[in-house]
């Protein structure tokens, strides 16, 4: 059985789904799931939040509730201080830090809960996400696969020999924070799909698929993939620093179009879960 202490009254859980918190080294863990539980151990997803963010937020963004009443489970786990030591230079503070706590998540959610181990995956978006990446790279064992939203591999970060790992990189076209073509030690979006497929151990040419369009909202969607490969990149065209498919709000129009022709969560669970 899914259990824990309260979950934070803001959370928006529509029928279906419900939350609750586990405290793993001195830190929140918020799990939004599905009510009534799996009748048996589930695939786990677990979410890192952006720069400023807190778990609440972050599910809330992405509807997490609604997603939960569907059948996922999510969790999402607190930084310290404004975001994550994630190698990125103006985060600061000691990457490993970050590493230990997240491994010691998974190690919790393992023990108390009906997850399957074999099945567990982390994304995030924007700091969350330069996160993500670096806990594939230094724990691939721990993970099935790992997702980036609106971030990107930097050129400091050195994988470790592993388990290929799926992987998912969301990038938009239009983001001025992150952006599709790189910056100084952010890899651009091509380079780090590239990257993946080397480590992933996949050769031969790429196939660019424009997926069909659900909405009229500006933006389309190219999926970047090698056949038989598990690392993908979902393009999206003109979307902006946004996890696509997310709560739109006065915060996130600023940061450019959130894309509404993907749902980011649902494709990350989807090709995690498998």
């Amino acid at each position: 059985m899914f259990s824990g202490d309260a979950a934070p009254a803001n959370l928006d859980l529509p029928a279906g789904s419900r939350a609750f918190s586990h405290t793993v080294d001195h830190r929140q863990v918020i799990y939004v799931v599905p009510d009534p539980a799996p009748a048996s151990p589930a695939p786990l997803m677990i979410v890192l939040d952006y720069l400023g963010g807190n778990p609440s937020f972050m599910a809330n963004l992405i509807k997490a509730g609604a997603h939960a009443a569907q059948g996922e489970v999510l969790a999402f786990p607190a930084h310290q201080g404004v975001s994550w030591n994630n190698g990125v230079e103006s985060t600061g503070g000691d990457p490993q830090a970050d590493i230990d706590f997240l491994g010691d998540v998974i190690a919790d959610a393992v023990a108390n809960l009906p997850v399957e181990a074999s099945k567990i995956s982390m994304t995030g978006y924007s700091e969350g996400g330069f996160m993500a990446d670096l806990f594939a790279c230094k724990r691939p064992g721990l993970l099935t696969g790992f997702g980036m939203v609106g971030a990107s591999q930097l050129d400091t970060t050195q994988c470790e020999t592993g388990a290929p790992l799926k992987m998912i990189d969301i990038a938009g076209t239009a983001d001025r924070e992150v952006p599709y073509d790189g910056y100084g030690k952010v890899e651009s979006a091509a380079t780090t799909l590239s990257q993946w497929q080397a480590t992933d151990g996949c050769s031969g040419q790429d196939t660019a698929t424009t997926l069909p369009a659900a909405v009229n909202d500006g933006t389309s969607v190219i999926r970047h993939q090698l056949a038989g490969c598990q690392a993908v990149l979902y393009e999206i065209v003109n979307g902006g620093h946004t996890w696509p498919g997310a709560e739109v709000t006065p915060s996130t129009t600023l940061l450019g179009t959130t894309s509404q022709n993907l749902d980011a969560t649902q494709v990350q669970w989807e090709f995690f879960a498998d």
